[in-house]
């Protein structure tokens, strides 16, 4: 076990995070498109299915812009169009500020997708899993990115010293901060459980929308 929700009781393992963050990323490039560079705005308080989406569009070579679900619609809206975010994540109690935004900058509702436990009972808008490849026709691969260069996250600052300001952070600023982390924590944590997630466990409190969190 790798993941756990406290409220729901939900448990992701290592493999469920990865046959979810595969499913997704092959449904962006079936169902919209998705292309390298597409910036994918996750609009949402902590979740467990944040690992999953992330990784997912990341697969996918998009680039994910988590946003403070604290916003109003106008707040929300100009990280929408600073990024240029091409579709947006969040939860239910969140779509009406959400689907205000978009309509702002002009992003279609078909692009407007949930997450967590609560479904659209219209099924106006989709929920993240029903994101993929189901035809199965075309085998899509992993897009090719340079770690270096391209981007992986596009977060933004809190705004204190005038409008936020994007933060553009490569693959490899994540790698390096990963293993800044590992390196930081060597004693503290028990690594050696592994997938059968026998090691030590971390409270995740942290806001998932600032890097600081994801």
């Amino acid at each position: 076990m790798v993941y756990q929700d406290v409220d729901t009781g939900k448990k992701y393992t290592f493999g469920n995070v990865k046959a979810m963050a595969l499913d997704f990323g092959k449904g962006l490039k079936a169902v919209w498109e998705w292309r390298k560079g597409d910036v994918l705005l996750m609009f949402s308080p902590n979740s467990i299915d944040t690992a999953a989406i992330t990784l997912g569009a990341l697969w996918a070579g998009g680039i994910v812009s988590p946003g403070n679900p604290a916003y109003t619609a106008d707040e929300l809206a100009f990280q929408l169009k600073d990024a240029g975010a091409r579709a947006v994540v969040t939860q239910k109690p969140l779509l009406d500020v959400v689907v205000k935004a978009c309509k702002k900058v002009g992003i279609s509702t078909d692009m407007i997708i949930l997450m967590g436990e609560q479904r659209d009972p219209t099924a106006k808008y989709k929920h993240f899993t029903s994101i993929r490849n189901i035809s199965g026709a075309t085998r899509f691969r992993k897009t090719k990115v340079d770690p270096e260069k391209d981007l992986a996250f596009l977060v933004y600052s809190s705004g204190t010293t005038g409008l936020p300001k994007g933060v553009m952070l490569s693959h490899r600023n994540v790698v390096a901060n990963v293993l800044q982390l590992a390196a930081g924590e060597d004693g503290n944590l028990s690594w050696k459980g592994g997938p059968t997630g026998e090691g030590d466990k971390i409270l995740a409190f942290l806001p998932f929308y600032h890097i600081y969190g994801s």
